[in-house]
């Protein structure tokens, strides 16, 4: 996934004053954000900079692993996937179905989950090599602790996923979970037709539109006819839940020669609202069958008309500007 190197600072200070006056003063918490976003942006550029990263968010962070609460909206998720593959997907049992996932992070929760809850098989891509042992077997640890709370949540007994790995590749033999990284979600390499059911979970708000529209596109070559293709897409400005004074529209204040300033490789954010992504799903090939917009409430719609919001955004409607979640399912045709 390509990400264009930015142009030279000066400009965003300047757009970034204007925006924010209170911005000159340095101990301002307004800048907060900045100061994370130029350090992400820096580690981006340099030759390990993902792993630079991990270790920041590991070790001075302290957000990772990331704790139960995100483990438990996880394996909510992976429910959420699984029930639209079982009533919009080709009718395989998920015993003997093929998953596939792109973007699938550090901690392989989902795909765990998945495996829980019977999954036979899975494929997953990432650009880089991100998982870590280390938080795999953090999630594998918090499926044991909280096995019984996730079988209540999912209405069945779960498959037992075993203990601690040495190494990603054991995940494969045990679970079914075959891990393809680095592998380019535009191109996997894959045979067509060769998945029953694909997923995405708070990745496409990462990838910039031009790939984006070729990952669609190779997600509707993998699918077997009939095959579902389920979606959720977190269309918040990220740096908020970092950085309490910000709204989470914030992103949407900056034009897009200034937002290239600050978007890093490491934490991209492409700022498509809700018509944009189901125009590319659409696009690609696919059905949509399912589209499900998360807000925006009365305190979203006034967080909106607060804000200066920049030119290119000023089309759309404050009810499709203001989307905070959009969740999608689509399919291949028959």
């Amino acid at each position: 996934m390509r990400v264009a190197r930015p142009p030279a600072e000066g400009y965003l200070i300047g757009e970034i004053s204007t925006t924010y006056p209170q911005a000159r003063r340095i101990c301002s918490p307004t800048v907060r954000w900045l100061a994370k976003a130029a350090l992400q942006r820096g580690l981006g550029f340099l030759p390990r900079g993902e792993r630079l990263n991990y270790l920041f968010q590991r070790h001075v962070a302290r957000s990772l692993p990331a704790g139960e609460s995100v483990f438990r909206r996880k394996f909510a998720r992976a429910l959420q996937h699984l029930r639209a593959y079982d009533e919009h997907g080709p009718g395989t049992p998920a015993a003997d179905a093929v998953f596939y996932e792109f973007g699938v992070g550090w901690d392989l929760a989902i795909p765990l989950a998945y495996a829980s809850l019977g999954v036979g098989r899975q494929m997953l891509v990432d650009i880089r090599p991100s998982a870590r042992v280390e938080l795999v077997n953090d999630s594998l640890a918090s499926f044991e602790r909280l096995r019984g709370e996730l079988e209540q949540e999912a209405g069945r007994e779960l498959q037992p996923l075993g203990g601690p790995v040495s190494s990603i590749a054991e995940l494969e033999g045990r679970l079914g979970i075959a891990y393809l990284a680095p592998c380019d979600a535009r191109a996997t390499g894959l045979d067509g037709e060769s998945i029953d059911f694909a997923s995405s979970t708070d990745v496409c708000e990462h990838v910039p539109p031009e790939d984006l529209a070729q990952i669609f596109r190779e997600c509707l070559r993998l699918l077997r006819p009939s095959g579902a293709f389920s979606c959720r897409i977190d269309l918040q400005d990220h740096y908020a839940s970092f950085d309490s004074s910000l709204s989470r529209y914030n992103f949407l204040r900056f034009s897009d020669r200034a937002w290239r300033v600050v978007n890093s490789p490491l934490h991209y954010q492409n700022r498509l609202r809700s018509p944009d992504y189901l125009r590319l799903v659409r696009e690609a090939g696919l059905e949509l069958v399912v589209e499900r917009p998360s807000g925006p409430g009365e305190d979203g719609l006034a967080e909106l008309r607060a804000l200066p919001i920049a030119p290119r955004f000023r089309g759309y409607a404050p009810e499709e500007l203001g989307v905070t979640v959009l969740s999608f399912v689509a399919r291949r045709s028959a």
